[in-house]
């Protein structure tokens, strides 16, 4: 029986790119099982199975899911020597910056480099200090996301892989006969697997999971929008009549998650599920996986087969080319399909999932999703909402990550989740929960602003520093008609008068401000209040209505109270010093 060997990181896409490695060096020696730290859940790993973690920073994280006779290895990481001939082939005596997710991964990135390419100089990329004129090149390795503006050439030298002697170590662990010299030549074939890191990803079993682990309880659902498509998905689920469901959100947004949902709230919960990702993968290779195929009398079975009466789960069904959308259509329509090559008809019995993370009108228009599939899926479907649409879930969605990665601990600055609230999440739910497990690694509490990833931080960064102008901008057009206290009063009171749902007309406005001692005419109560409105703090409405703030208006006193306070504070302090 071959040993077990599980693999456990933080990111996805990084767990995909190690456990190829794994396979390809030792993938006819053991059974590999890959699974990220939000997955993992309590007996998911097996007593005597072999653990091998992406860094030693996760440790802490899944320990106590880990039986106490597995032996736990921390995976060592180096560059895929086989992406730097760019480097090599520079003239000696560049200078390179080195630009990596966090501080610990660009510094080990950067010590990997002097180690092999020798000839240049290298820095490592901090988002608080400016990038020097005298930089050459920027070097990163698969993070092209994170990278400042205003770039040099990029050289992107893909994803770091596991390093030699990790691999040594399973091997010694595990007490395989496996000559080193074998060991070194598919760990070479490896990284030339793996080389080219914009290359089209081969298909393989690892994008066919087998698992339905989530239900409709795991996922969190405080907001409305939220609340209404966990409805509709349990309405689905449990009517068997509903032979396909289709599910579209943005990247990120858990539509996995419902689709599992849906599955382990169905009468069907206790047959097979399996989710088959399209997503960078040849489509001749989706289609053998998908319908199965016939070959030189070689009989393969496709998802649709294997999972009998359970769930398939189609992620990202806009990959499809659309002849094999309509290959899907006219199976789900007739409840029937061949094998590729093959001529037997089979009764389609499992219920389909389909998720898309793109605007499926938009693909329509475009010619990109096949018409008769769009209008089948879409009287079923379920629309998972963008973290932007689901902002009343953003505290619990912290909370309950916290819990699961068993940081409940962790604390974080009024500041920080203020920004973090405004921070527009391009990845949605998992990117947040990325930022949450990284942070989770650090020892500072409360977290604040310098604790952030690089990337968030140098946001905030452009952030405050648009406010400040915006701020300036502001306050530079009030003082040109000089009566700026005056108009910081008017817009604290219409604050104050929005609070209890009251507006103001010129009239009530006026008997306001002088019960706080601000005696102006109606005529200068006129003059401030259109230049207040010229630059969009309030707003103006017809007859009765009366005027009130506007959101710009609301920042921007909430902005100057800020700096008001913090510069009173300091004369205070300096006071008492």
């Amino acid at each position: 029986m071959q040993k077990k060997v599980i693999i456990i990181a933080i990111q996805e896409r990084y767990l995909d790119t190690i456990t190829k490695q794994v396979k390809e060096i030792l993938g006819d020696k053991i059974t590999i099982h890959s699974i990220t730290v939000k997955d993992l859940r309590q007996n998911t790993i097996n007593s005597g199975d072999i653990v091998l973690i992406s860094n030693s920073q996760i440790k802490g994280l899944v320990n106590q899911l880990i039986p106490v006779n597995c032996p736990i290895i921390i995976a060592k990481r180096d560059i895929n020597y086989t992406n730097i001939r760019t480097l090599i082939d520079l003239p000696p005596g560049q200078k390179i910056l080195v630009v990596n997710d966090n501080k610990q991964n660009t510094e080990e990135t950067v010590r990997s480099l002097r180690e092999i390419v020798f000839e240049h100089e290298y820095q490592a990329y901090d988002p608080e200090v400016p990038i020097s004129s005298s930089i050459d090149y920027i070097v990163t390795p698969g993070e092209q996301h994170l990278l400042p503006g205003g770039l040099l050439s990029v050289i992107d030298v893909g994803p770091r892989l596991l390093d030699l002697s990790t691999f040594e170590e399973i091997t010694e662990l595990l007490g395989l006969e496996y000559p080193k010299t074998q060991i070194v030549k598919r760990y070479l074939k490896a990284c030339v697997s793996l080389s080219r890191y914009d290359r089209v990803k081969t298909g393989n079993s690892k994008d066919i999971r087998n698992v339905a682990q989530y239900h409709f309880e795991d996922i969190i659902a405080i907001s409305d929008s939220v609340r209404r498509a966990v409805d509709i998905a349990k309405k689905y689920a449990v009517d068997d009549t509903i032979a396909q469901i289709y599910i579209e959100g943005e990247k990120g947004t858990g539509k996995s998650m419902f689709a599992q949902a849906i599955h382990n709230y169905s009468n069907s919960s206790e047959l097979p599920f399996i989710l088959i990702n399209c997503i960078s993968k040849p489509f001749d290779i989706l289609e053998k996986e998908l319908f199965g195929y016939e070959e030189e009398g070689e009989v393969s079975q496709g998802v649709f087969e294997l999972a009998n009466n359970g769930t398939v789960c189609i992620n990202g069904v806009s990959e499809l080319p659309l002849s094999t959308q309509k290959r899907l259509f006219d199976m789900l329509d007739s409840r029937s399909f061949t094998r590729i090559s093959g001529n037997e008809v089979i009764h389609l019995q499992a219920r389909v999932i389909v998720t898309n993370y793109k605007n499926s009108e938009s693909l329509l228009e475009q010619n990109l999703f096949y018409e008769k599939l769009y209008h089948l899926l879409m009287k079923t479907s379920v629309n998972v909402p963008s973290l932007s649409e689901r902002m009343e879930d953003f505290i619990p969605l912290i909370e309950n990550m916290k819990q699961r990665i068993n940081r409940t601990d962790i604390k974080f600055t009024d500041e920080v989740i203020s920004y973090l609230k405004s921070y527009k999440w391009v990845g949605n739910v998992k990117e947040l929960y990325n930022v949450i497990t990284y942070l989770s690694f650090l020892e500072d509490s409360p977290i604040q602003l310098d604790s952030l990833p690089f990337y968030l931080r140098s946001n905030a960064k452009k952030e405050e520093s648009n406010k400040v102008d915006v701020q300036r901008e502001i306050i530079s057009k009030i003082e040109e008609h000089g009566f700026l206290d005056e108009s910081i009063e008017i817009l604290s009171t219409f604050i104050e008068g929005k609070k209890v749902h009251t507006s103001y007309g010129r009239k009530a406005l006026k008997k306001c401000l002088e019960e706080k001692g601000l005696n102006i005419s109606e005529q200068q109560l006129r003059m401030r209040l259109e230049v207040l409105h010229d630059i969009g703090l309030t707003i103006v409405r017809q007859g009765r209505a009366g005027s009130t703030i506007s959101r710009k208006g609301e920042a921007f006193i909430k902005e100057y109270k800020k700096n008001a306070a913090i510069t009173e504070a300091k004369e205070v302090i300096n006071t008492i010093e």
